[in-house]
């Protein structure tokens, strides 16, 4: 048991509370802000190291064994993730003392932001399936609170679009636990499937995957339940933006992912068409959607749809070489879609809209920030060297491994209109001359974690072989259910 894993929860959700009772101290908060963001990555980084060196370590909380209590587990695909999560979030929470002027509103966002990042990192480390209901719960409202604390008009309307959306998928999430409960009798997901490979042949096995689907492409804005995502990213603070393009509506598909890999592994052959076809749909209504805007932040939100659908395809291919190309695709679309946001909000500041006629001639008033956006264009485009390239080749040479022919036809006409509104984007923002000079020129605030992840869009480029090994390991990993069981069970 590793005491290690209870850390990535217990620290934001204490600088979470400690920030509350500190929101009077701007010093004190910054000061506890910094060693938090610095701890909370360096244990992310020493949890990833120890998985890939020991394998899978578990949790017990209490010390009660699995089933009966409380299990929090780490893979390779757990320290992923929550890896890609503490580097956005470091880079976003330094991006928003930049980007939140008012030091009441700094005292609201950041304690909001803590408890976000503890239900991030929670649901990547749960083990049982009713926690990442919980753990869901905990991320839905933090975002509705940050999303309606500015008290904008446009942001609680998107906020009530989300907490709808948050309801609904609720009530759909309860009716598949309740499901698989009364067939098992069990909520641990390293019980669940062992009990449930007797009865993967029983109609409700089927239909409790469905609903799971369901629920977790709503929360990965698969198409058609993508309808909550625009609104919301766009009008977020952009902080905000960031992780939830960046990290958080994957939180949907590492649970797709984490069920159809470990419980519902005899339903992926049924499940694969299924999954392939909306990916292949996202995909390419995504992008037709982000062709249509005029709004950049809108124009990414509506990106960031077909980018799932790119990680869905990996997803369905259900191989290690199309898992591990999705999981590569991941972080890299992560940190390249962080970066995009933060220089939108830089846009944001600038002239108080992100309508890309507004704005214009960056390359002559700030060339380090068109330096910036044009590494983050050049790497969503899939151009070379940027990790972009890699992400998106990985993937269809998966693809054409499997002789998935369709879906591969698909992606690549996607990345044509892809490569055209995120040009046309570029052209516009930094070369199209503007009607007006702005005021404001871009903070080295907001500029220095635009360039961080951009620089990091670069290193993933040039130094892609590390990263491609330990997503093949992950992907591995994961088409070894056995390993994970035997972690949490102690036995097969």
């Amino acid at each position: 048991m590793s005491h290690l894993l209870i850390l990535p929860v217990l620290i934001p959700l204490g600088t979470a509370i400690l920030l509350l009772i500190l929101r009077f101290l701007p010093m004190a908060r910054r000061i506890v802000i910094a060693f938090a963001g610095v701890s909370i990555l360096g244990v992310n980084i020493s949890v990833l190291s120890k998985i890939y060196k020991e394998g899978i370590q578990t949790y017990q909380l209490g010390g009660w064994p699995a089933p009966y209590g409380i299990v929090l587990v780490g893979d390779l695909l757990s320290g992923i993730m929550m890896m890609l999560g503490s580097i956005i979030a470091v880079c976003a929470l330094f991006y928003s003392f930049g980007y939140l002027k008012e030091d009441g509103q700094q005292a609201i966002f950041h304690p909001l932001f803590f408890f976000l990042w503890t239900g991030t990192n929670g649901t990547f480390l749960t083990g049982d399936i009713f926690n990442l209901f919980v753990m869901f719960e905990i991320m839905l409202m933090s975002i509705y609170s940050l999303l309606a604390m500015l008290g904008d008009k446009k942001q609680i309307e998107s906020g009530l679009k989300l907490i709808s959306m948050g309801l609904l998928s609720s009530a759909i999430f309860l009716a598949a636990v309740g499901g698989i409960y009364a067939l098992t009798g069990t909520l641990n997901m390293a019980d669940l499937a062992v009990k449930i490979k007797p009865h993967a042949g029983h109609p409700l096995v089927g239909a409790v995957a469905m609903l799971f689907l369901g629920v977790f492409g709503l929360k990965a804005a698969m198409m058609p339940m993508h309808f909550w995502l625009p609104d919301v990213h766009s009008s977020a603070p952009t902080p905000i933006s960031a992780m939830l393009s960046g990290i958080l509506i994957k939180v949907g598909v590492y649970a797709i992912i984490r069920v159809f890999c470990l419980i519902f592994v005899d339903l992926q052959g049924a499940f694969q068409p299924f999954i392939l076809t909306l990916a292949c749909i996202t995909m390419f209504m995504g992008a037709m959607g982000a062709v249509a805007q005029t709004d950049l932040k809108r124009l990414l939100a509506y990106s960031s749809v077909s980018q799932i659908g790119y990680i869905l395809m990996g997803v369905g291919f259900f191989s290690v070489a199309g898992m591990g190309a999705a999981l590569f695709y991941m972080i890299s679309h992560g940190i390249i879609k962080a970066s995009l946001f933060m220089a939108a909000g830089i846009l944001k500041k600038m002239k108080g809209t992100t309508e890309m006629s507004e704005h214009g001639n960056m390359i002559n008033i700030s060339p380090v920030f068109t330096l910036f956006f044009l590494i983050g264009v050049a790497g969503l485009g899939g151009i070379p060297p940027s990790s972009g390239f890699f992400m998106k080749f990985q993937l269809i040479k998966a693809g054409l491994d499997g002789a998935f022919y369709l879906p591969v036809f698909v992606a690549l006409v996607v990345s044509l209109f892809t490569l055209f509104y995120l040009a046309q984007s570029w052209q516009k923002v930094c070369l199209m001359p503007q009607k007006e000079e702005p005021t404001i020129r871009p903070s080295f605030k907001l500029l220095l974690p635009v360039g961080v992840l951009a620089l990091l869009c670069l290193v993933l480029g040039f130094a892609a072989d590390p990263i491609i090994t330990l997503t093949t390991a992950a992907s591995q990993q994961l088409f070894s259910p056995e390993l994970y069981i035997k972690a949490v069970m102690g036995s097969m």
